[in-house]
């Protein structure tokens, strides 16, 4: 059985403030994605932090699509 990804993070890329940098480990390595940019989406609400504001079905949409990235 594969192991699922563990310490994922997400933060603007050091290197180009317009693309994301996402990193995760795995059973045997440290994988980092630098994702470009993409086009704002007006109808979608931001991502936003846990807590009494956020929504909890955006926040589960937007896991779903890690969970398919990391699929690929």
């Amino acid at each position: 059985m594969k192991k699922q990804p563990t310490n994922i993070q997400a933060h603007l890329c050091p290197l180009d403030l317009r693309k994301m940098q996402m990193t995760y480990e795995t059973e045997n390595s440290r994988r980092v994605i630098f994702l470009p940019p993409m086009p704002i989406n007006d109808s979608e609400p931001e991502p936003h932090g846990a807590g009494s504001f956020h929504d909890p079905e955006h926040h589960h949409l937007l896991m779903d699509r890690v969970e398919a990235m990391l699929q690929k």
